[in-house]
């Protein structure tokens, strides 16, 4: 019976929680969850996946303020775990925290390591317009990312997909990968496959002005952006002075090299607005103030004229 860990603060987490339970091979000791501090509109504190779990089902609870403390390391060594598993977490783990697992620390990366090493593989996989990816265990090292790969599992990303999609693959081939891990530890730590440096690219946290659409930029990447960011921070532009929100997108190629920016055609499939090499069509958007609507709906209360300009 394996002594386990738990790191981590999202649904993701929450998911490989609920696997490792289902193991014969493996107790989990103890959940490690950041502080919950956010809250909803009524001002309750919104309880993290990974607290509701530990609490549904009666396992410790850690939420230290500081996991690389002397009383974090002391709690964990206590509970003398044989692996740490760290997923989702979005903190770093210094050495001496790392080295507590009898085993070894491990993580899941939501990315093909070492390609897009860093904290948002999902999103960048959808801009770089990638047509696969996929999910790494790797053992933990002090850098990030850097780790020996334990498993990999490869798939394809459909045409269609967006942020939420392509995050749903991900959960459920990490999912998977844990559940095999623990099916023959041996085997796989017998195995470890060094990361190839040379091949490592990175990935940073998703800011805000991301989103700005660049109506100069490839009709592209313009549509890939609204895929990546449709969770956060959504692809933006501005309309008459008023913010629009895009959750849906489609594109057409051309060797248009002008008029950038400029609604070439309005029907209720689309608002068609020129960009670099083809045409950026808007499907669904949110004008500032507004709810959520598709293209039709948008324009039951809203007047586009052809010529005129997104910015």
């Amino acid at each position: 019976m394996y002594n386990v860990i738990v790191a981590g603060s999202t649904d993701f987490t929450a998911d490989c929680i609920l696997q490792l339970i289902k193991m014969d091979n493996v107790n989990i000791s103890s959940i490690i969850a950041p502080i919950d501090s956010k809250k909803d509109r009524k001002g309750n504190i919104i309880i993290s996946p990974t607290s509701k779990i530990a609490l549904e089902y009666n396992i410790k609870l850690l939420k230290p303020e500081n996991i690389n403390s002397d009383d974090s390391y002391k709690t964990l060594s206590d509970l003398s775990p044989d692996f740490l598993i760290v997923v989702a977490y979005g903190k770093l783990l210094s050495k001496r925290i790392l080295s507590i697992p009898k085993i070894m620390p491990v993580n899941i990366h939501g990315s093909l390591l070492p390609i897009l090493r860093g904290a948002s593989p999902v999103e960048h996989a959808l801009l770089y317009g990638f047509e696969k990816t996929g999910t790494t265990l790797q053992k933990m090292d002090y850098k990030l990312d850097e780790g020996d790969i334990i498993l990999q599992d490869e798939f394809e990303i459909l045409e269609n997909w967006q942020f939420y999609e392509l995050y749903e693959e991900i959960k459920k081939s990490g999912v998977s990968l844990l559940k095999e891990f623990f099916s023959d530890t041996q085997k796989y730590i017998s195995n470890l496959k060094k990361q190839d440096d040379k091949k490592a690219t990175f990935c940073g946290k998703i800011k805000k002005e991301y989103g700005k659409l660049d109506f100069t930029k490839d009709a592209l990447i313009l549509h890939n952006m609204t895929k990546a960011f449709v969770r956060y921070p959504t692809a933006f532009c501005f309309y008459d002075n008023f913010m629009i929100k895009v959750f849906k997108s489609e594109y057409k190629k051309s060797d248009n090299k002008s008029y950038f920016g400029k609604i070439i055609e309005v029907n209720n499939n689309g608002i068609f607005i020129q960009a670099l090499n083809g045409v950026y069509i808007i499907k669904e958007l949110q004008k500032e103030g507004k709810k959520k609507q598709t293209v039709k709906e948008f324009l039951c209360g809203n007047k586009l004229n052809t010529g005129e300009y997104f910015k």
